[in-house]
């Protein structure tokens, strides 16, 4: 699964466009810093929509065992993402 990855909003600025397809490709988390600290996070769209769907189904009323997403069920659940996740910092 992904790793943990930390990159300056300097960094950022000059290497975006290989940075999203880095993302894109390996399904690693992204953590956007400034100053020190983590302003933003770019994650591959496969876990943003798995995201999504957890967040969609915990709000919904009903029965959840039923009601998973399609996304969820394609790509990856949270458990999954978190579980396999291992933090680097970028040199």
């Amino acid at each position: 699964m992904g790793t943990r990855r930390f990159v300056g909003s300097k960094e950022l600025k000059k290497k975006a466009k290989s940075l999203l397809q880095e993302v894109s490709d390996s399904g690693e988390t992204c953590f956007i810093t400034e100053n020190g600290k983590t302003t933003a996070v770019i994650l591959d769209i496969n876990r943003y929509n798995a995201l999504m769907d957890l967040m969609e189904e915990s709000e919904s009323p009903g029965d959840k065992s039923t009601d998973i997403g399609d996304e969820t069920r394609q790509h990856v659940s949270v458990k999954g993402i978190l579980r396999h996740t291992r933090i680097r910092r970028k040199k």
